[in-house]
């Protein structure tokens, strides 16, 4: 979720809980603290590929949350430690932050460290104005009636709930066709788009493919899309997006199908942080892999986290190899911003594999 949804979450929470008013510097606390668990970024600073095995890891772990929650109520002011609530308020700040990680597609590892599983409900895209847009507006309504502010608080939190609830309800109904269109798969999922809480990637699994399609399930709704220039919001939803009586279906092969790539540089991580890798391109000179997750596959998307193994010549004099010391991979991030993969195994070595 992005920072200015955590921050108005904390200022909802410091509105809607507290029975008596919380000073403005104790509000303030709230609001940061349902932020602080991104202090992960610092990784950034010592290695791109270091922040993405430990994003959303240990700062966002159920089992480490109890520890997180004594740390800063120790190292608290004495004014915040004088208030009885404040315990409780931290623990449900720190709390609030995982929750809304988790119902976005990226994956939280939410038993770390124990466990690099990455949790994720697939409710909501990263980023959702309207979303956003149901916590903020009472909030903004409290400075216009003082004496509500409690209640308008409440209100907040109640209409986060309701959008989610019908976001929920608008999943289950894009799985259902998934579903009806491909009953022979293995397992269904259907993943939120940009700009509206009726924009879902629908996905069939398979043992060896996936088969995706993006539909708008209110084609007469299209959200906040209006807001953007057009090449923007099409590079989000894709071009091949319709309405749910004409579902237009892609078939691509699962990553772990291309025997060529096995052992070489950077799959292995690939493997464990992509939600649903598949392959993009394969020749002499290079294999592409993307993830469905973040548009990788789809028609007219900029897809985010994709894998590039560049194959030097020597590599091609050797197609027998299962293992290429001379490929180099890059995880592209976005457009020209891409890191060298390196290592040549999964991340958190020390948990057991199936």
């Amino acid at each position: 979720m992005d920072p200015l949804t955590h921050a108005i979450s904390g200022a909802a929470l410091a509105r809607a809980f507290p029975r008596t008013r919380l000073p403005r510097k104790q509000t303030l606390f709230l609001i940061l603290l349902t932020m602080a668990p991104d202090a992960d970024i610092i990784l950034r600073f010592f290695s791109e590929t270091l922040y993405l095995q430990h994003h959303r890891g240990l700062t966002h772990s159920l089992l480490m949350l109890p520890l997180w929650g004594w740390l800063v109520y120790s190292l608290s002011s004495k004014n915040i430690r004088q208030n009885p609530a404040m315990p409780w308020l931290i623990g449900l700040a720190l709390l609030m932050h995982i929750s809304l990680d988790l119902i976005t597609t990226f994956g939280t590892m939410i038993l770390a460290p124990i466990s690099d599983w990455r949790a994720s409900f697939d409710l909501l895209f990263i980023i959702d104005p309207l979303f956003t847009a149901c916590l903020l507006m009472p909030l903004l309504a409290g400075f216009a009636w003082q004496r509500h502010k409690r209640k308008l608080g409440v209100l907040s939190l109640v209409l986060m709930f309701c959008y989610l609830g019908l976001v929920y309800s608008n999943q289950q109904q894009a799985i259902d066709l998934a579903r009806k269109a491909h009953p022979d798969a293995i397992s269904y999922n259907a993943l939120p788009l940009a700009f509206s809480p009726f924009n879902w990637q629908l996905l069939a699994i398979y043992a060896d493919h996936y088969k995706r399609a993006a539909v708008n399930l209110q084609p007469e709704f299209s959200g906040t899309r209006f807001l953007f220039d057009e090449a923007f919001a099409t590079g989000l939803v894709s071009t091949s997006m319709t309405g749910p009586n004409n579902i237009s279906w892609q078939q691509l092969p699962a990553m772990h199908t291309v025997k060529q790539a096995r052992g070489l540089p950077g799959t292995a991580f690939y493997a464990w942080f992509a939600r649903y890798p598949v392959l993009l391109e394969i020749n002499t000179d290079e294999i592409r892999f993307g993830d469905l997750a973040f548009g990788g596959g789809a028609p007219g998307v900029r897809p985010s986290f994709q894998l590039h193994i560049d194959l030097n010549r020597d590599a091609r004099d050797r197609p027998g190899d299962s293992i290429n010391p001379q490929a180099r991979a890059w995880l592209i991030w976005r457009g020209d911003r891409r890191s060298e993969l390196t290592i040549a195994s999964a991340p958190f070595n020390w948990l057991p594999r199936k």
